[in-house]
């Protein structure tokens, strides 16, 4: 047969992809076998142009989600996108990107406690907004799964593809911690939860290439079912105690396929297939169907042969689907079975692992010195601008559709610059999931330290210490230099940020070929840390408490021009990335971290979108105690590892001596009912109505 490019467009795959298939089987594949490979080679999959950096820039387990140890708890954590589904069917799109990182982190044992988002669209209140906020709070109040934090930002350059990332937390004992790596030849292949039907066909191939306003890619986006979603939960948080149970992985991307290719090749072992013996929703589904639909709600798991019986009475207590679909094998071969006969046969570790196409592109990105200038004489002007700009305004329209209390272990409800967890005696974890664009468009490798630095000083706020790092890397296609740059530029800045911190990337997601009509994205990073609190009943408040308190600023007072600032984005100054020194920065979020466990501190909010006065404005707002500052400092630059603080005047004396060797300023205090700037007066109410313009009228 003659194979060429228009062939295989339908299987997503090049002539150069197919002649290393060949090359490897020593022959030709299959129909079947194209299909096979179509999926697993798909960068949603087979991560072409970014395994090899990521696994030689981090030391991520192989797992389904990351995991930092809180004494004998472990907080399985992980951000993944669905950022292809959401721009075709947002409501679905983002309700199964919900369902399918809980799914990720109850394949490590752990109960879903938490979920933030990372929402990146065009303009807000648009229909791909409503729609992408409704399918998230649709499914994850469905399942009693709340959703605390995150944020949402903007940019017309989301217009064709928004950003949908989201991040699960879940709490697993040590005892009860499951793995997705296969043992034992012989052993038992389960299937679990939902049937199987024709939904979310091609979604791992479709989420690897540029969205095609000619193709109907309807298909390809799955259809959730919450309420299938929470029996699984609780089916498989039974099924985990179970000591026959050796494997457990989600099916996501390319379904049964990858779900139990995976286990056994991260075991070392072969596989089996029988396509006949899954539960199907549609009777006339094609062998390769069944192999990649998506359908959500399924979990597939390795078993100890003769011991599924527990695993069954389980699935069946809570009605779900069980089915015994293959068997771990010695060796290396991958083979399927359907309709009496053997349709594929392949070496897994051909089928899983797809061929490096990663490059290591270096540029040298210009650095601004230049101090920031404060020229103006009034604030006001920009200050309203800033706080009604979308993507620093409230997003109490947002957070006050998700059922975020449901749980009961929401220590902090979502508006803070971190959400916080209950977890047992007096401790607890802050979360935070971040990125921005704007930074890392300018300069990704210093940019993404910034985001870096701030999700982790957002963690530090609410009383955390940070534990590790889960980050969705959005960029678009990554066969064109520019991408391929920004990309490694990227991994290469988080891998410095993490050292320099010394926490460790846990885990994550890449998300490439976000781009359709010749419009890309921005390179969009996103970051997510999990943090330890020692002491929920000592974290600092988020806005200003009492009258007659000092307001300091810690960290840099005069820092150089950002060009990726929002100030800057209105006034087009410059388009670089200010030098920074980013050791100072470490000191900065380990010294404040301490003056918090001191209890030094009654109130706190990081510098970030918006400069100091957009900081203090936002504390003032949510408690309309008014602030009197008088500074030199720029009002509205950008800088990382700045905070505002709040100190009582009785521990002024200890706080500014454990500053000692950190720079800080006093810039004023708690008093009266007005926001005053350098003696310019500026009503709250006028402070108020700027930053609540999305909301909906009460």
């Amino acid at each position: 047969m003659r194979v060429t490019d228009e062939f295989l467009r339908k299987f997503s795959m090049n002539l150069h992809e197919y002649e290393i298939i060949v090359e490897g089987l020593s022959r030709e594949p299959n129909e079947t076998e194209l299909y096979i490979f179509s999926a697993m080679w798909s960068e949603h999959c087979g991560y072409k142009h970014s395994r090899r950096l990521l696994k030689e820039y981090f030391k991520i387990a192989d797992e389904n989600a990351g995991l930092v140890w809180i004494d004998n708890l472990g907080i399985a954590f992980k951000v993944e996108s669905h950022n292809h589904p959401c721009a075709v069917e947002p409501f679905q799109g983002a309700a199964t990107g919900v369902g399918g990182i809980i799914r990720d982190v109850i394949a490590m044992g752990a109960r879903p406690i938490a979920l933030l988002d990372s929402l990146h669209f065009a303009e807000p209140l648009s229909y791909t907004y409503e729609e992408v906020i409704s399918g998230i709070s649709t499914y994850g109040n469905s399942i009693g799964v709340p959703t605390i934090g995150g944020e949402v930002r903007f940019d017309p350059r989301y217009s064709k593809n928004p950003l949908v990332n989201v991040m699960a937390v879940g709490v697993v004992k040590r005892e009860e911690l499951r793995s997705a790596r296969a043992r034992g030849g012989g052993n038992v292949v389960v299937l679990i939860g939902a049937k199987t039907g024709k939904d979310g066909l091609h979604g791992a191939s479709f989420a690897s290439r540029q969205i095609d306003k000619n193709l109907n890619d309807r298909p390809s986006v799955q259809v959730g079912d919450p309420f299938t979603e929470k029996r699984l939960i609780e089916a498989m948080l039974e099924i985990v105690k179970l000591k026959s149970v050796i494997a457990v992985q989600d099916m996501g991307a390319a379904g049964i396929l990858s779900s139990t290719t995976e286990m056994a090749e991260r075991g070392g072992f072969g596989l089996d297939l029988y396509l006949d013996r899954v539960p199907l929703r549609e009777n006339d589904m094609e062998p390769w169907e069944i192999l990649l639909s998506e359908s959500q709600e399924r979990m597939a798991l390795v078993v100890e042969k003769g011991a599924t019986a527990d695993v069954k009475a389980i699935a069946n207590k809570w009605d779900l689907e069980f089915a015994e679909i293959g068997t771990i094998t010695a060796g290396d071969l991958f083979r399927v079975f359907a309709n009496g006969k053997m349709i594929a046969s392949l070496p897994l570790s051909l089928v899983v692992k797809a061929p490096d196409f990663s490059r290591e592109i270096s540029s040298v990105y210009e650095s601004s010195k230049e101090i920031s200038k404060w020229t103006d004489h009034k604030i006001e002007g920009t200050l309203v601008n800033l706080l009604s700009d979308p993507t620093i305004a409230s997003k109490r329209s947002v957070y006050e559709k998700y059922d975020y209390t449901v749980g009961g272990l929401t220590v902090r409800e979502p508006g803070a610059d971190a959400a916080v967890l209950y977890l047992e005696d007096k401790k607890g974890i802050s979360l935070s999931l971040n990125g921005n664009a704007r930074y890392t468009e300018v300069n990704p490798r210093e940019g993404i330290k910034a985001v870096l630095m701030e999700v982790c000083s957002n963690v530090i706020t609410a009383g955390g210490e940070p534990l590790g790092v889960t980050d969705c890397m959005n960029f678009g296609n990554p066969e064109r230099e520019e991408i391929a740059t920004q990309f490694y530029e990227s991994v290469r800045g988080l891998s410095e940020g993490c050292e320099l911190l010394g926490i460790p990337v846990t885990g994550g997601n890449v998300s490439f070929y976000n781009e359709s009509e010749g419009v890309q994205i921005p390179p969009t990073p996103v970051i997510g840390v999990v943090g330890e609190v020692e002491d929920i009943q000592k974290i600092p408040f988020p806005y200003f408490k009492f009258d007659g308190d000092f307001v300091y600023l810690i960290g840099k007072h005069y820092v150089a021009r950002n060009g990726a600032s929002l100030y800057s984005k209105d006034h087009k100054n410059h388009k670089a990335f200010p030098e920074v020194d980013w050791n100072e920065c470490a000191k900065v979020l380990d010294k404040v971290h301490k003056l918090i466990k001191e209890g030094l501190i009654l109130s706190i909010h990081d510098v970030s979108d918006g400069g100091i006065a957009v900081s203090c404005a936002e504390m003032v707002i949510q408690s309309m105690k008014g602030v009197r500052i008088s500074t030199d400092c720029h009002p509205f630059e950008e800088y990382p590892a700045r905070f505002i603080a709040e100190v009582q005047v009785d521990k002024i004396e200890k706080f500014e001596k454990m500053l000692e060797d950190i720079e800080f300023t006093r810039l004023g205090t708690v008093e009266g009912n007005d926001f005053v700037w350098n003696n310019e007066v500026i009503d709250l109410s006028i402070l108020k109505n700027a930053f609540e313009i999305f909301e909906e009228p009460k």
